[in-house]
This record gives structure tokens, sequence and C-alpha cells, in this order.
């Protein structure tokens, strides 16, 4: 597997993960889901512009932050 692909599943995987917390309509911040996860700031954001782009998430912000939850049926 090229570096590109290993880099995409890397972002996928990390996506995958923050679903999974959000799961049954839990509401987190960003900085909330980083610790958590333990995601560098890059990681997070390239894992929830993954999302963002697939429609399963919404976000908005909230002071330094967002809030970040699971679209409902997601």
């Amino acid at each position: 597997m090229n570096e590109t692909a290993k880099f995409t599943d890397t972002i996928a995987q990390t996506a995958d993960k923050i679903a999974e917390l959000l799961k049954g309509g839990v509401e987190a911040t960003s900085w909330d889901i980083k610790l958590k996860l333990h995601l560098s700031s890059s990681a997070l954001y390239l894992a929830l512009g993954w999302l963002a782009a697939q429609g399963k998430i919404n976000m908005y912000p909230q002071d330094l932050n967002f809030k970040i939850k699971l679209v409902s049926g997601q």
C-alpha cells in the first residue's frame, strides 16, 4: 500500500472512531474529542472534514471550539 493510501486509510479510521464516540445522540466539543481519542489537531480536523463532507455530522462554533453531533440516522 502506498503512503497516500495509508494516510487516507488513517483518516477514515479516525473518522470512524469519532462517529462511534458520538453514537446515541452524544454531542461533544472538538476539544473533548481530541482529548478522548488522543488525536493531534491535524488528525482531528482532517477526520471531522471527512465526516462533514459525507454529511455525517453537524458542526457549529462554540467559543474557541466546535460542537459536533452525528446527523440523525447515522
